[in-house]
């Protein structure tokens, strides 16, 4: 029985997104193990959208394995008192909090992974856990222990380090214990990692240990969480909000600035600031194209503005399009350097304008210089405006014009600062495809075969948790990975996103962790439903990815049309499961036996462990 579960197994283990490949590489070990067999829940606790309840109930303890493997289930050994949740709490002082994330799911392959990411970012974390032995034993593996953490980067510089709070008691299942608010003190923000449980009962039979099936965690459980949070998380402002960081409405002000126009580049063109008859800000001149072609001008300041996003303030012009540029102190010494980001004014009104760090490029009289490092907010040693016939690189200003101008800025220079999301969901892909399939038997069939499976109705739980967290009120993002692989676990590669469930693949559970950690910190993720994967070419391999591009290019749900995406449908019931001879007709979908012999060496008929080989059935669909 062994030896067919083994091929059983290398035949769909690329099949579903979600799989672990790692139990696949030495499958009869972990049969024959007994210490192994206890512990599949870590072995082969997989997707963190597919964990592991989801191919539970095929027929029989090794095709049980065989779907529950397949699905990324937790696979577990249930023992003695295992039903008890340990209420204990390790390093734990919830008065003391501050900033601090809750993560559900710590104990689990990819919870653990997050809580170490987040730790490194600088972050304070709570790993939840019904037993709180368990989840410090589970982190213990990361190396990572309860307590005051070392500094972020290991500056020496005596600066206390983020704090590591393992505690249990915490049951999702249990709705009124998740609403006592003072087990929230100090927490800002919340992961949910979460994944049903699939293992060999007390009794000996396959099922869901202590019950923990999809209905029960990946929807009542997340519900219950996002409910909670909504109640008692410290709130968020749900609005922009801005922060006046220099002064520009008294003579005083004014006087600090300087003129910086093409007469110092042998231009004729010339500008003046004063203040207008309202008070304000008011830079006005004429810029003559011969010779030259721009006016300019710029003050000094000393500004950490870190903390923040951007910068913003009101414009009243005549519709040019002009940039704000910055100095910092790594560029002092470079007088022709700064950073510049172009805005547009309305012709005789007010307009809002806000400029995100990340706009602002770094130039060298207009041309961009990849060579110097981002924008740093937190060292700002002066600003000032630009009007100019060029915009960047040699190329013209649409919207320039020669001749007089004029700009008003009203109220000074503020800075912003977005919200961040209040609950993140690591959910799963297929989720969504497989709601608009519905009870569609043809398009199911049609579809990949984790679709096809839906082991438990997995795919349906997950996708009413995210309908539950999207209606709680909470601020949300839902990240939606792939298949999870322990392939090149290690390195490097660049990965990519996509909206709407259109995409397959792989992803490791390092590279989902950092996404979950550079997420809560964006303030682009918010409100939106992104799908990630490792780009499968081998030319992604040691690249960093940019992972401001993958948010910022994401729509919120709620704008989904905007990209051409229909809005996102509402839960369905699960379907019918398919019978046993379905159930051995997709093990051998034409997708399924091309992976697995994409899996076998030519000569001795080993496992390839190739990344080629680790591509999930239906790439490319």
């Amino acid at each position: 029985m062994i030896i067919a579960l083994e091929a059983r197994l290398r035949s769909v283990r690329t099949a579903i997104p979600g799989f672990d490949h790692h139990f696949l590489r030495h499958p009869r070990q972990h049969l024959h193990s007994s210490s192994s067999r206890k512990s599949l829940q870590t072995t082969c606790a997989l997707p963190a959208g597919l964990d592991s309840s989801n191919l539970p109930l095929i027929a029989g303890g090794a095709v049980a394995v065989l779907g529950a493997v397949a699905l990324g289930v937790q696979l577990s050994q249930q023992g003695p008192g295992s039903q008890a949740a340990t209420a204990m709490s390790t390093g734990s002082n919830s008065s003391k909090r501050n900033n601090a994330v809750l993560v559900f799911g710590a104990s689990g392959k990819l919870g653990r992974f997050i809580v170490a990411e987040l730790l490194k970012k600088g972050r304070s974390v709570v790993a939840a856990g019904r037993d709180a032995d368990r989840t410090s034993a589970a982190l213990a593996e990361l190396g990572l222990q309860a307590g005051q953490q070392p500094s972020p980067g290991g500056s020496g510089n005596g600066s206390k380090g983020p704090m590591l709070e393992v505690e249990g008691g915490w049951d999702v299942t249990d709705r009124a214990g998740l609403g006592q608010a003072q087990r929230w003190q100090g927490v800002s923000q919340v992961v949910c990692a979460l994944g049903s449980k699939f293992g060999r009962q007390q009794n000996g039979s396959m099922g869901y240990i202590d019950g923990m099936s999809p209905e029960r965690v990946d929807k009542e459980g997340v519900t219950n969480v996002a409910q909670a949070a909504a109640k008692t998380l410290q709130r968020q402002p749900r609005q922009v909000q801005t922060t006046q960081v220099f002064s520009m409405s008294s003579k005083s002000d004014l006087a600090k600035w300087k003129s910086l126009d093409d007469p110092v580049m042998g231009g004729k063109s010339s500008s003046s600031i004063s203040l207008s008859e309202a008070g304000n800000f008011l830079w006005s001149g004429e810029v003559i194209t011969e010779g030259g072609g721009f006016c300019g001008n710029r003050v000094q300041a000393d500004l950490n503005l870190q903390a923040y996003d951007g910068l913003a303030f009101k414009v009243k012009g005549d519709g040019l399009t002009i940039k704000c540029s910055l100095k910092t102190a790594g560029i002092n010494n470079k007088p022709a350097c700064a950073y510049q980001a172009s805005f547009d004014t309305v012709a005789g009104q007010t307009a809002d304008v806000r400029l995100a760090w990340h706009e602002f490029q770094p130039v060298d009289k207009a041309v961009i210089i990849d060579s110097l490092p981002p924008l740093d907010p937190s060292q700002i040693t002066g600003f000032g405006f630009n009007h100019s016939r060029f915009s960047f690189n040699g190329l013209p200003n649409p919207r320039f014009h020669d001749g007089a101008f004029t700009m008003e800025v009203v109220g000074g220079l503020h800075a912003w600062r977005a919200p961040r999301t209040e609950v993140l969901l690591v959910s799963s892909a297929a989720v969504e495809r497989n709601a608009r399939i519905g009870n569609d038997a043809a398009a199911r069939k049609a579809d990949i075969p984790i679709v096809q499976l839906n082991p438990g109705g997995v795919l349906n739980q997950k996708y009413a948790g995210e309908t539950a967290l999207r209606s709680s009120g909470a601020a949300y993002t839902i990240l939606r990975p792939v298949g999870l692989s322990r392939e090149k676990e290690e390195e490097s590669f660049e990965l990519e996103a996509s909206q709407g469930d259109r995409i397959v693949g792989i992803i490791s559970r390092q590279e989902v962790a950092v996404l979950t950690a550079a997420a809560l910190d964006s303030p682009a993720s918010a409100g939106k439903t992104i799908e990630f994967r490792r780009r499968s070419k081998e030319e992604s391999r040691g690249l960093q990815p940019d992972l401001s591009s993958l948010f910022l290019a994401a729509v919120e749900d709620r704008h989904r049309p905007r990209i051409n995406l229909p809005y996102l449908p509402a839960p369905v019931a699960p379907p019918p499961p398919p019978s046993e001879d379905r159930k051995q007709e997709i093990l051998q979908d034409s997708r399924v036996q091309a992976a697995m012999q994409r899996n076998r060496q030519p000569d001795d008929g080993k496992v390839n462990q190739s990344e080629e080989s680790r591509q999930p059935v239906g790439a490319g669909r």
